[in-house]
C-alpha cells in the first residue's frame, strides 16, 4: 500500500475505524505540515494544527471541507475505505483555484459597490419625476437617466470582457466540430425565431465536419449573440439565414438578415468596431456584438458586418479552421464547367 500511495499526485491518509492513521503518503504530511505516523489521532492532529473542531464526520468528509494553512488552501475529502473498515482521505492543494474564487468575489463586490450610486440616482430621479416634474427636469430629466444607464452598462460590459479574457486560455482549447455546433445553436434559437415571427434558415454545403480549435462554449456564445441580434432586429416575416463557407485556411459563419442595415453602415464598407453602434440604437448598446468580437479575436478570428444588398446586414465570423476545404480542380473549358454544373444540379 505504501508504494501505491507514494505514487499518487495528491496527499492520501488512510484511517482505521477509530480515526487513527493507518497509512499516509509523504505528500499528505507535506501539505498538512503534520507528521503522520501510524496510530496518530488524525482528528486531534487537525484540530491542534488548524484550530478546527470535529471535521471528520462522514457527512462532512463526503462533502469535503477547506483548510487554510498560511497562504495555502487545502481541500480534504474522503469516504469509506474499499474492502475494509476505515476511511480514505484525499488532501489536495487548491490554492490557485481558491485565489481565483476570492479575486472573482472581490471583483463582484467592487462592481456592486460601483453600481449602487448610479442605480440609486436613477431611482431617485424616477421618484422625483412622479412627485415634482419641474425639479426632475432641473436635475437633467431623461437625459440624466440615460447617461446614468450608459454608465451602469459600461461597468457591466467591462466586467464581462475581463471575465472572458481571464477564462479564455489557449491551453484550454479543444477541437470541436463547428458544423454540429451551428446546428445546435440554430435549434436552440428556433423558439425565439418563432416567437418573433422570423423564419430562421440554416444552409450547410455538405455533411463533412469542420474542425475548430478553441473553447466551444465561448465560440457558440459569440455565434448565438450575432444570430439572436439578427432575429430580434428583423421585421416579422423576414428570414434570417445562417450558412457556412470555407475561405483559404479559415471557415466563415455568415448571418444575413433583412432588418434595414446597421446604423451608419454604407455600401462597400465593412464595420468591425461596434463600440459606436450602441450610441445610435434605441434597443441596446451593442454589448452582444462587442462580446462576440472579443471572443472571436481571442480565437484568432475576425467579425465584421456589411450591407448584403437585400435590405439588411451580412455578419461574417471568420475562424481558423483545422481542416480547410481542398481546392477544387479547374475545368479545362467553359463547356466542361457547364457540364459539371448541370451534373451537380441533378
Amino acid at each position: 500500500m505504501r508504494g501505491v500511495l507514494g505514487g499518487l499526485p495528491c496527499g492520501v491518509v488512510v484511517l482505521d475505524a477509530t480515526g487513527e492513521v493507518r497509512e499516509a503518503n509523504a505528500r499528505a504530511g507535506a501539505l498538512l505540515e503534520i507528521a503522520l505516523p501510524a496510530g496518530l489521532d488524525f482528528g486531534a492532529a487537525l484540530g491542534e494544527r488548524f484550530g478546527v473542531g470535529d471535521v471528520l464526520r462522514p457527512a462532512q468528509l463526503e462533502c469535503g471541507f477547506e483548510l487554510r494553512a498560511g497562504e495555502r488552501t487545502l481541500w480534504l475529502q474522503g469516504g469509506p475505505a474499499a474492502g475494509a473498515s476505515g476511511t480514505v482521505i484525499a488532501v489536495t492543494d487548491v490554492t490557485g483555484f481558491a485565489r481565483t474564487v476570492d479575486e472573482r468575489e472581490m471583483s463582484l463586490r467592487f462592481l456592486l459597490h460601483d453600481l449602487r450610486s448610479p442605480l440609486n440616482s436613477i431611482n431617485a430621479l424616477t421618484q422625483l419625476d412622479s412627485s415634482d416634474p419641474e425639479a426632475f427636469e432641473r436635475c437633467g430629466g431623461m437625459q440624466q437617466i440615460t447617461q446614468l444607464a450608459q454608465y451602469v452598462l459600461s461597468l457591466g460590459e467591462q466586467f464581462i470582457f475581463n471575465s472572458v479574457s481571464e477564462h479564455l486560455q489557449t491551453r484550454d482549447f479543444r477541437r470541436f466540430d463547428l458544423r454540429v455546433t451551428l446546428r445546435q445553436i440554430v435549434s436552440q434559437l428556433e423558439v425565439t425565431a418563432v416567437y418573433c415571427g422570423v423564419p430562421l434558415q440554416l444552409w450547410l454545403p455538405d455533411s463533412a465536419p469542420v474542425w475548430i480549435n478553441g473553447m466551444r462554449n465561448f465560440a457558440a456564445r459569440a455565434i448565438q449573440n450575432v444570430i439572436d441580434n439578427a432575429v430580434r432586429a428583423s421585421p416579422r416575416g423576414e428570414a434570417v439565414t445562417v450558412s457556412l463557407r470555407h475561405r483559404d485556411n479559415s471557415v466563415e459563419v455568415l448571418v444575413s438578415d433583412r432588418a434595414g442595415g446597421l446604423p451608419g453602415l454604407v455600401d462597400g464598407v465593412r464595420l468591425s468596431d461596434f463600440d459606436k453602434l450602441g450610441k445610435r440604437t434605441a434597443t441596446g448598446f451593442g454589448l452582444g456584438l462587442k462580446l462576440a468580437v472579443r471572443i472571436v479575436e481571442l480565437h484568432g478570428g475576425t467579425l465584421y458586418a456589411e450591407l448584403n444588398g437585400q435590405g439588411g446586414t451580412l455578419f461574417v465570423l471568420r475562424l481558423p479552421c483545422l481542416n480547410p476545404a481542398a481546392p477544387r480542380a479547374a475545368h479545362a473549358s467553359l463547356a466542361d464547367a457547364d457540364r459539371a454544373l448541370r451534373a451537380a444540379r441533378r
